[in-house]
């Protein structure tokens, strides 16, 4: 019963901090080399740490033998470097505290070197692990028949519970293993079928968009007569038209495609009355009213001038279009200690519950002529610079857009 006890604590000692490996590189899909190596160093060095200090008795010390466990999970793993280290920490803690015989060990552990340098292109990990057992066996058996003239039946049949136990859980270990890098290889494949799923809507959408334009171009050009001054007036000007859609597309797309920021210290309030300025003269031929509360804090970001600017002369842009008569565009700012957040708000026509969630998809667009892009792209640039931006609309109401960019609290 004793025994049990023993081997039990220890196959919770020896599993314990590799399990936690295993969940956790499940759940968050460890998929970068060099910091997965260090995890699983971590948790081999805890496993060996805890059976050498709360899985062995100086009464049993057959219980040692669950050190091994973490040693050829490192070699199965072909982290030689973690296997040869744990190897000598076993050795060392052994010899100082058990007074262990270190020739036997010594010659034990690089044995289990030299089978790794030999085989690990060539046999399973299975057949390793049964190999190392036999290893294992004959030392054991050498210590307990050979320097131990007290053995008996029941010392034997210990050792061969033990033996038979240790290979079991090293086994299951792997086994837990092999399955952590197969959910992992199988997420970064859904996320490559993902992404690759996503580039082909991408090109069929763009290529819809495309194809649109051009189509008119073909129409209006196989109507145009060269000798007819009055059809070369009329369609020349939406030929023309049409191909600056066509570039305008092209040219969203491969912004999309490439955001790239070029961040300074930004007065987010100096920007506002930059685009504030810009805007105002354009609404005037629209007849919206546009009204701007000058914020008196003075707040600084870290972001990209242009890009921000670009951002919310396009939200200003969809407010304006969003108005069919005469409106109103308010811009609002305020701040607290972390963020700073800029509202936009039209008394537009609005928009409905399922507009409202696919606004920020690419290629979504409700405009007769729209690309689909501008907002995808806002959003996308607002994200690169560590915020957000949200949406709030009701149809015949108006829409309300938020921007909420971090702030630098320290100048």
């Amino acid at each position: 019963m004793v025994l049990f006890e023993e081997v039990l604590l220890n196959i919770m000692l020896v599993s314990f901090p590799i399990l936690i490996y295993f969940v956790y590189g499940c759940y968050t899909e460890i998929l970068n080399k060099k910091y997965n190596i260090f995890v699983l160093g971590f948790a081999l060095f805890s496993s060996l740490y805890l059976c050498l200090k709360y899985g062995t008795t100086s009464s049993n010390n057959i219980m040692l033998l669950f050190c091994n466990v973490p040693i050829v999970i490192a070699y199965t793993k072909k982290k030689e470097i973690i296997g040869v280290i744990l190897s000598i920490l076993s050795i060392l803690y052994c010899y100082y505290i058990f007074d262990y015989e270190i020739i036997l060990m010594l010659i034990k552990y690089i044995l289990y070197f030299i089978l790794y340098c030999l085989t690990k292109n060539k046999i399973n990990s299975i057949e390793f692990v049964s190999v190392i057992c036999v290893i294992q066996g004959f030392f054991l058996s050498f210590e307990y028949f050979f320097a131990n003239e007290s053995s008996n039946i029941f010392m034997i049949l210990n050792m061969l519970f033990t033996v038979l136990v240790i290979y079991s859980t090293t086994i299951f270990i792997m086994f837990l293993l092999q399955l952590g890098d197969k959910i992992t290889t199988l997420y970064s494949n859904l996320k490559l079928l993902e992404k690759d799923k996503q580039i082909k809507e991408s090109l069929f959408k763009i290529t819809h968009e495309i194809k649109n334009p051009i189509a008119v171009c073909k129409g209006y050009l196989d109507m145009l007569d060269i000798n007819n001054k009055e059809k070369v007036v009329r369609y020349v000007p939406i030929i023309r038209e049409e191909i600056d859609r066509c570039l305008n597309i092209m040219t969203d797309f491969m912004q999309f495609s490439k955001i790239k920021l070029d961040k300074e210290l930004v007065d987010i309030n100096l920007l506002l009355d930059d685009v504030y300025d810009s805007f105002k003269i354009l609404n005037k031929l629209k007849n919206i009213e546009l009204n701007y509360v000058e914020n008196d804090d003075e707040v600084y970001i870290n972001g990209d001038y242009n890009r921000l600017k670009q951002v919310l002369i396009n939200l200003l842009k969809n407010s304006a279009e969003a108005i069919e008569n005469k409106g109103i565009i308010s811009i609002n700012s305020e701040s607290d200690n972390k963020c700073f957040v800029i509202t936009i708000k039209d008394n537009g026509k609005g928009m409905t519950k399922e507009t409202l969630e696919k606004i920020k998809e690419i290629f979504y667009t409700t405009k007769e002529k729209g690309s689909g892009i501008g907002v995808s792209l806002s959003n996308e640039i607002i994200k690169a610079h560590g915020g957000k931006l949200e949406y709030s609309s009701s149809v015949g109401v108006g829409t309300e857009v938020k921007i909420i960019l971090p702030i630098i609290n320290n100048i």
